[in-house]
């Protein structure tokens, strides 16, 4: 069948076509499900993945090793799982992986509270919450927060609080839980924790926690008090993947005991007095209904996306407005006055080869995060350091074959997860073919009838994800596989081989949609009287196909509008479909819209404008002529041959008097209203709970 004639197919029906048989040389790949039912029920094995490039990872205990739950690799479960990479091209086995566990109550994260005494102060508690876990100099664990929950030096001990009891999900706070560290560096203001200066270059506000319990593990994530239910703050967080500095106008993201998670827009940056202390950092307004900042959320994370920020300093009464301290900047301060080169704990990304078939001798080359340290090791040993914009690149073996590696990235104390992966060298190297058609991001209402592009002369291209086949590249460098592809979404890859050697692959993503249904009722144009809107009719060629009707208008009341999109969706039945008007519509101006999905795609959209008008009201009947009242007769005489008389008197008699009509004036239905708009004000106050002190709010240099 030709294109015209596939296109017409569809047209008429939902045409679901097999892609072409795989050719003998096509390699043999597996889906990941395919993989998971049998990796799955081998004994040892704690993961089956699939990364971007198709490449399906089963993941196994080391020989010998056990895991929880009675779970154990033996030789022949790691045999097992060699046999999947065995048989399939795209599988490969970790055979030296860890059994996650679940995040536990002892994992310390960003944003949760914390408990403190201070000894001049006997029976004084104070609360204030993490900012970010850290590495001191050394490389132990810390934790860095506002520089004023230290009270000028005068406390020492830190308690963590229990989440559930916490202000952020309505408990009354201020309940200890265990042991979390001692403060070691803190700042709040300028050096010695004097009141600092506008435009001062050591004025900040932060602390840093040291000789944390060994019991807890810090994590380089923040959380969003979503599972503090549980006692668990790790359950659900947001990852630290980079340090920087705030971008006004963008959205921050800020994490503390009294408020939970909460989100506001960067306005300015500069100094601010907090109580009276200068502190460099950023200004941001409150996006949402709840305050953006109240006490006890002092200390607590500031992020953009995964991107840490700054640490809570200070807030207006009213939390609407947040003041936080530059995280870059007070680590800076902190190291120049003395504490050392403090780091913040990251999740670290990890490495990746991006080119993984070279000539023998060639260049390997990947990415890590910038200014990275890169190991490799297994069948090649090398170090590689990441450039500034994340590349790096290592030598390949001067002879032809396969090598199996591992990468680890390291970036100060914050090392990335070990990743696997395989590289090849041979005699040549073999780019990957060019795709002409389909374009990338294509969507078209016609089969894809074939696959075509270029490539090098003689070599052999083969199709992989979403359709099959292979082909030989022709002496003009053109290559076409035939394949027909009916409704839905692909993603296609095409590779090409000489000499042995195989292309890394190029892909391109496209859809095969559905025309647009047509709507037959209410015309395009048309008028319709109201409450006597018909139905919305339509035809479509696509049995079975789902059509989702909207409408708009004005005039439309939410009610009406939200009656009809309950039956907003209907079936192709018999080539047809209908949707009711449940709610009748107001006198306006409308516009229905339908589309039609099939196979996950859905078609464009096809309109239809009408008008709905007021109902004439029917003319008034006239009413009836009175027939006149005949005179009473005179009483007779006897004497007979005397007209009717009318008891004297010559006068006609007078019409009855007309009712009166209604008047024009109605009463009055509704009165004039006023509002008074409260003023709001407020001082930046320091947000540590127990003493909040007010400062006069001063204007920011930009």
């Amino acid at each position: 069948m030709g294109a015209a004639g596939a296109a017409a197919a569809l047209a008429a029906s939902a045409l679901i076509v097999a892609p072409a048989a795989a050719a003998e040389t096509a390699p043999k790949n597996a889906t990941l499900d395919e993989v998971a039912v049998e990796a799955m029920q081998i004994e040892g094995v704690v993961g089956v993945t699939v990364d971007a490039d198709g490449i399906i990872t089963v993941s196994t205990l080391e020989e010998g090793a056990e895991g929880d739950g009675g779970l154990v690799a033996t030789s022949a479960s790691v045999a097992s799982a060699k046999k999947l990479e065995a048989t399939y091209d795209n599988v490969v086995v970790d055979t030296d992986a860890e059994q996650l566990v679940s995040a536990a109550q002892d994992e310390v994260v960003g944003g949760a509270g914390y408990v403190m005494e201070d000894p001049s102060e006997p029976g004084s508690l104070y609360t204030c919450s993490l900012g970010f876990s850290a590495w001191s100099p050394q490389g132990e664990p810390a934790l860095i927060s506002a520089g004023h929950c230290a009270n000028d030096g005068s406390i020492t001990d830190v308690y963590r609080s229990v989440p559930s009891e916490e202000q952020a999900v309505g408990g009354p706070g201020f309940v200890p839980m265990d042991a979390l560290g001692t403060f070691g560096f803190s700042q709040y203001g300028g050096p010695g924790n004097s009141d600092g200066s506008e435009g001062g270059a050591t004025s900040t506000d932060i602390s840093i926690i040291d000789d944390i319990s060994g019991a807890l593990t810090l994590r380089p994530e923040v959380t969003d008090w979503t599972t503090a239910g549980s006692d668990d703050l790790a359950a659900s967080t947001t990852k630290v993947e980079s340090v920087g500095t705030a971008e006004i106008g963008e959205q921050i993201e800020r994490s503390g005991r009294t408020t939970g998670r909460q989100t506001g827009v960067v306005i300015e940056e500069g100094w601010m007095s907090v109580s009276n202390r200068w502190v460099k950092g950023y200004g941001a307004e409150q996006t949402g209904s709840e305050p953006l900042v109240l006490g006890g959320d002092s200390g607590g994370s500031v992020v953009q996306g995964t991107e840490a920020v700054g640490v809570t300093s200070g807030g207006s009464a009213s939390g609407d407005y947040l003041w936080y301290t530059d995280l870059q900047h007070g680590l800076q301060v902190a190291a120049d006055q003395g504490a050392g080169e403090y780091q913040v704990m990251l999740d670290l990304a990890e490495p990746g080869v991006s080119k993984k078939t070279v000539t023998r001798g060639g260049t390997y080359t990947g990415t890590a995060p910038a200014g990275s340290t890169v190991t490799i090791s297994g069948d090649i040993t090398a170090t590689a350091k990441a450039d500034a914009n994340g590349e790096f690149t290592f030598q390949a073996p001067r002879e032809v074959g396969s090598f199996d590696i591992s990468l680890v990235a390291k970036q100060g104390y914050n090392v990335s997860d070990k990743v696997n992966a395989t590289v090849k060298t041979s005699q040549i190297t073999v780019d990957a073919p060019g795709i002409t058609s389909p374009e990338n991001e294509l969507t078209t209402t016609d089969v894809i009838t074939e696959i075509t592009g270029t490539g090098d002369a003689g070599a052999t291209i083969a199709l992989k994800g979403d359709a099959e086949g292979s082909t030989t590249v022709k002496k003009d460098g053109t290559w076409s596989v035939e394949t027909e592809l009916g409704f839905g979404a692909y993603t296609v890859g095409v590779t090409q081989s000489r000499m042995g050697v195989e292309s890394e692959a190029r892909w391109v993503s496209f859809q095969v949609v559905p025309g647009a249904p047509s709507i037959v009722t209410p015309e395009n144009g048309g008028s319709y009287v109201e409450g006597q809107l018909p139905a919305v009719i339509g035809e479509s060629g696509i049995e079975g196909a789902m059509v989702d009707v909207s409408i708009e208008g004005d005039n439309a009341t939410e009610a009406q509008l939200e009656a009809f999109a309950e039956v907003g969706d209907t079936e192709v039945v018999g080539g047809t479909w209908m949707v009711d008007f449940d709610a009748q519509l107001a006198p306006g101006t409308y516009t229905v819209t339908a589309t039609q999905s099939t196979a996950g795609v859905s078609s464009a959209a096809s309109e239809a404008t009408f008008e709905v008008v007021v109902a004439e009201e029917p003319a008034p009947s006239p009413e009836p002529t009175p027939e006149p009242t005949p005179a009473p007769e005179e009483p007779g005489n006897g004497g007979g041959g005397e007209e009717p008389g009318n008891g004297g008197s010559d006068e006609e008699p007078a019409p009855a008097p007309a009712p009166e009509q209604p008047g024009d004036e109605l009463p009055a239905t509704g009165a004039d209203m006023s509002m008074m708009l409260p003023l709001a004000g407020g001082a930046a106050v320091a947000l540590l709970a127990g003493g909040i002190l007010l400062a006069v709010r001063r204007a920011i240099r930009a």
